[in-house]
């Protein structure tokens, strides 16, 4: 496993029981590029990932993180 990205610290700090790998998997599928994103569009991508964990589950969530490499 590597270690967590700023994001996944960031998100961590935020959120409980979910992988914060999924959560930045499913933002950079809206996103391919977080660092231009405002404080306000990152907490907003966040709460969308977090909806699209809840509808696709785990599984799927960790299939999406795989296929980026998180």
């Amino acid at each position: 496993m590597t270690d967590p990205t700023f994001y996944q610290r960031s998100i961590a700090e935020r959120t409980s029981n979910v992988d914060p790998r999924h959560v930045e998997a499913w933002m950079r599928l809206e996103h391919p590029t977080l660092d231009g994103l405002s404080r306000a569009q990152l907490e907003a991508a966040v709460e969308e990932a977090l909806a699209c964990i809840r509808a696709a589950g785990a599984h799927q969530s960790e299939a999406v993180a795989a296929s980026l490499g998180l």
